[in-house]
């Protein structure tokens, strides 16, 4: 526990109630160990990686029931296991920051279509930009190859949220004093947290894949390390790029920004870790 009270539980507890559908009750204790530990919300990718999990397995046992190539369904289960779970908060952010680069103007126009509550045509084209490029991309892979992907996807994703936070100038909202403290050195930890959620996430999924198809389990050993830099690698550059982007338009990085960068993060990563993974496996 730091000398502020606040502590890494404390964090997890906050970001949990906050980031999924599990509410918990929490006070201003956890909001404050949730703004200066934002480097440990990786972990949260933890609670949409299993189910990803289990249910690309499913689909994969229910493929060979039937006969029938379950791509497209598992693409959409991946989607809705993530968007529901979050309860949309992120794609909330990434139709708020589409209308805020897409409108014309000042500085201070970009800012009042960011905040503003009414989606506008900037918001649904980048929303559905992103959304149907993820679908697209998930789809290509199949639920085999997804069983891989996705849950470590997810992690990956709040990875490029801490180097947003960390490179971002902060705001006067809600997550202000978030951004302000989340530094240079958050991103450090963030990636070597991302690293140990995503090995533990990529571990269990080998268990899946090798009684899927036989496979040998020393085998997954490289594709699941070439996964994890090729993760972590882009999910860092989506970030610093969504970050300058934000400080360069908005002149700082708000709630919707990082929440923007966790959806724009998903395809860019799921296909980069995909290609990595099939070329060595």
């Amino acid at each position: 526990m730091g000398s502020d009270g606040t502590s890494g539980f404390s964090a997890l507890k906050g970001m949990i109630s906050f980031f999924t559908l599990w509410h918990m009750d929490i006070t201003q204790r956890e909001m404050d160990s949730m703004e200066t530990r934002f480097h440990l919300v990786p972990v949260v990718g933890i609670l949409f990686g299993i189910p990803l999990m289990l249910a690309m397995a499913g689909c994969v046992l229910l493929s060979r029931e039937i006969f029938v190539d379950l791509g497209l369904l598992a693409a959409v289960f991946c989607l809705l296991i993530v968007y529901i779970g979050s309860k949309f908060i992120h794609f909330d952010g990434l139709t708020d920051f589409g209308d805020g680069m897409i409108v014309s103007g000042q500085r201070e126009d970009h800012i009042r279509a960011l905040k503003d509550t009414l989606v506008g045509a900037g918001g649904i084209g980048v929303a559905l930009t992103v959304t149907l490029t993820t679908f697209a991309i998930y789809s290509t892979w199949g639920p085999l190859t997804l069983l891989m992907l996705a849950p470590l996807t997810e992690v990956m994703v709040k990875n490029a949220m801490v180097f947003a936070a960390s490179f971002g100038l902060p705001g006067k909202g809600m997550a202000g004093r978030q951004v302000s403290m989340t530094t240079p050195k958050s991103a450090a930890k963030g990636i070597a947290v991302s690293l140990l959620c995503g090995a533990l996430l990529a571990f269990l999924a080998s268990l899946l894949y090798v009684w899927l198809t036989g496979a040998a389990l020393e085998d997954m050993l490289l594709p699941i390390a070439v996964m994890l830099v090729a993760g972590i690698v882009v999910s860092a550059i989506v970030g610093l790029i969504m970050a300058r982007n934000a400080n360069r338009v908005f002149g700082m990085v708000n709630g919707d920004i990082l929440g923007a960068t966790n959806e724009v993060c998903r395809p860019l990563v799921t296909l980069a870790m995909g290609i990595a993974f099939v070329l060595v496996i």
